[in-house]
């Protein structure tokens, strides 16, 4: 059954003042239940009314310029606008049409097309959404806001900006008073301020704190973009990340971390990366390759500068082992002590400088023809490179050395080795990577 008010009533309401149609609509405009419990819907204008029965259940239609009002006991009332509007008196539901609008408080819902709920106060978004609140922009294909909890939850083509990054993912819920994001499925984090870019399977963002957590399988890249056209890419995987980007720019990678750059690779258990201070610091086992030198101790710093690999400071049983020449492949040479610094210029290592229980260990040759090792220790070593290659090894203070020759060292090579050397012959590179870093360079 359908009931509507005559062709000659709707002209007159379209000409009576806007008045009269309040008068007729305006108070209560909900159900008696809904009064009841304080949360009153107010219809404040409207072109045009229709009456129907659908079902049994009264209908009204409200039509151009739709404005109403549900206040709330606390004050947090919700104004909603649209084109059109559907009310069906006995659900508390009213359906929405055309440039709709709803806002509370500081929050404010945009969308084409939507549901309000004025029982639970709840509003569904089915054909596009967009919130925004405090500097954020939350759109998505369809959404759901639950007034009350001041709780969003969206889903499709999901993009989260503020003032500090833009967030894509598959669904998210944005958490309004605690300006916490949860964001699921294939998330990308790109920072605004830097080429940053952080991928993971879900994301824990704190807005007001500026922190952002990805619990699972994240990999930060970052392109640095040199005048001088020398770019270079940061890659970091690993099982978890950490970005602070409130008045520091700091990333921390724990688990299963492994670190590629154009100039080094390393793998460790916890990686922080500190922009502000151009470092990188890296624990718990650290490993670092630069070129054919791979250094390990308890913890290992690199210092950028423009870009490039300035120094490499290792602290803690450091040691730095090359092979010696590709011929043979179980002879390395070594270098340990309790600190170490290796010095970089034009991206060719300069200087090697161990402090404190130095030691060295150099396998020798003679045209290319192996002649045994020489061992030197004493409290400082420092070794100077010529176009990356070895030219001089001073030993300073408690000098002591041995010399095997070649006799004692064939087919014995291992038991020359120096305390804590272990060599790891696969290296993290970027053809590990399941991603294709060209789309971010």
């Amino acid at each position: 059954m359908r009931r509507e008010l005559s062709k000659g009533a709707r002209r007159g309401l379209g000409g009576v003042a806007l008045c009269c149609l309040l008068a007729l609509c305006a108070g209560p405009w909900g159900s008696r239940a809904a009064a009841q419990q304080g949360d009153v819907v107010e219809l404040r204008s409207a072109d045009e009314l229709k009456v129907h029965m659908v079902n049994g259940e009264e209908v009204r239609e409200l039509i151009g310029n739709v404005h109403f009002i549900q206040l709330s006991e606390d004050g947090d009332s919700v104004f909603v606008w649209a084109d059109r509007a559907m009310r069906y008196m006995t659900k508390d539901i009213i359906e929405l049409f055309g440039n709709v609008r709803i806002n509370r408080g500081g929050a404010t819902l945009r969308s084409s097309l939507g549901t309000y709920s004025s029982r639970d106060r709840r509003a569904e978004m089915p054909r596009g959404v967009m919130l925004e609140q405090e500097g954020v922009t939350l759109t998505a294909r369809k959404g759901t806001y639950w007034v009350d909890d001041k709780v969003a939850f969206v889903q499709g083509n999901v993009v989260l900006v503020d003032s500090v990054s833009r967030t894509t993912s598959d669904a998210m819920t944005y958490f309004e008073e605690e300006k916490r994001a949860v964001a699921v499925g294939t998330v990308r984090v790109e920072s605004l301020k830097d080429n940053v870019t952080i991928l993971g399977d879900s994301l824990i963002h704190y807005r007001g704190k500026g922190v952002s957590l990805v619990p699972k399988n994240p990999t930060l890249i970052q392109i640095d973009r040199s005048p001088r056209g020398d770019n270079d890419t940061l890659v970091v995987v690993s099982d978890r990340m950490e970005a602070y980007r409130d008045s520091s720019d700091r990333f921390l990678a724990l688990g299963d971390v492994k670190v590629v750059r154009a100039d080094l690779a390393s793998r460790c258990g916890r990686a922080l990366f500190d922009r502000t201070h151009d470092l990188i610091a890296l624990q718990d086992n650290p490993v670092v390759w630069q070129g054919v030198n791979q250094m390990t101790g308890d913890s290992i710093a690199a210092l950028l500068r423009d870009n490039q690999l300035r120094e490499l400071r290792v602290i803690g049983r450091a040691m730095a082992v090359s092979r010696s020449d590709s011929a043979f492949r179980k002879r390395f040479n070594q270098l340990t002590g309790r600190e170490m610094t290796l010095a970089f210029a034009q991206r060719k290592l300069q200087t090697i400088e161990v402090l404190r229980n130095a030691t060295s260990l150099y396998y020798l040759f003679e045209d290319s023809t192996p002649n045994g090792v020489n061992r030197s220790s004493g409290d400082r070593i420092r070794i100077d490179f010529e176009e990356g290659r070895l030219d001089r090894i001073t030993v300073i203070g408690g000098v002591e050395g041995t010399y095997a020759p070649e006799s004692m060292v064939l087919n014995r090579e291992g038991e020359f080795n120096l305390d804590g050397f272990r060599w790891i012959e696969i290296r993290p590179s970027r053809t590990q990577f399941t991603i294709d870093l060209r789309s971010y360079e």
